[in-house]
């Protein structure tokens, strides 16, 4: 007689399924966990806001009474322009977030769990992508009214207030809000490229202030004017301001072409992250 031995069940541990959701989700956390990224974010919101009410002060010191504000506003004076200067300073700081945001993770081995837990890794800078868009976009859009909002009260006193209902004035508060965050996805794209915060933020920073005026020089009979119109950082001045410049692109075209230049960084750096070693 023999006796039948029982086999113990085999343990399978639990499928878990990797959704973006869980991406995203996953991602936030990250985003607000890391000290150097929340302070940055912070002085991208102050930056915004101060210096938009200093220079509208300082423009305001300009004039000496009010008819000679409205002599210039006559002329064609962009007020408007004047409280959101800070905005073009705020696009080197979240620029330098999106370049931490990803090449932090190569600094200190993050990227290795990253990519484990979502082999395809495309997922990775997706997700990146989508939660650095809208903490920007909401970070910076409330900068962008405030600076607005308290620049206009500040210059209404001579008379070169602007309120929300004027023409040109939703574009230019809209595209300021929308080249932060183009400017910080363009970032996340050096950052997944180059992989080193540093050389990333010096690469964005050298894209943004020193290229432009280093094209300056190029003789209008060699293309400068169509190369001075096409670079990254020329591309959406017309669609951040209320007066039109001749010199750039249409505020349409040029954000259009802002666009094509921030896919362009994005793609290249998903290329990166997807087919290099981590």
């Amino acid at each position: 007689m023999s006796a039948t031995t029982a086999q113990p069940a085999q343990y399978r541990p639990a499928e878990h399924r990797v959704t973006f959701a869980g991406l995203v989700r996953s991602e936030w956390i990250k985003f607000w966990s890391v000290r150097s990224i929340v302070v940055t974010m912070v002085v991208s919101f102050v930056a915004v806001v101060g210096i938009g009410v200093l220079t509208s002060f300082a423009t305001r010191a300009l004039f000496a009474d009010v008819a000679g504000a409205q002599a210039m506003a006559a002329q064609g004076f962009d007020g408007v322009g004047a409280s959101l200067t800070g905005a073009q300073m705020g696009t080197l700081i979240v620029a330098a977030v999106g370049v931490i945001v990803i090449a932090g993770e190569f600094s200190t081995g993050m990227i290795r769990t990253s990519v484990v837990t979502a082999p395809r890794r495309l997922g990775v800078i997706a997700a990146k992508a989508v939660v650095l868009a809208v903490n920007v976009a909401v970070v910076t859009g409330v900068a962008v009214l405030l600076a607005f909002l308290l620049g206009q009260a500040v210059l209404d006193t001579r008379g070169l207030g602007a309120s929300l209902g004027d023409e040109g004035v939703g574009r230019a508060l809209l595209g300021n809000v929308a080249m932060l965050v183009g400017v910080a996805l363009a970032g996340l794209g050096v950052g997944a490229l180059l992989r080193n915060a540093a050389g990333g933020i010096c690469t964005v920073v050298a894209a943004i202030f020193v290229v432009p005026l280093l094209l300056l020089p190029i003789p209008q009979s060699w293309g400068g004017d169509h190369v001075r119109e096409l670079w990254f950082s020329n591309t959406y001045l017309n669609a951040t301001t209320v007066s039109q410049s001749e010199s750039y692109l249409s505020a349409g075209l040029g954000f259009g072409v802002f666009l094509v230049w921030v896919a362009v960084l994005l793609g290249l750096g998903a290329l990166a992250l997807r087919s290099r070693d981590v």
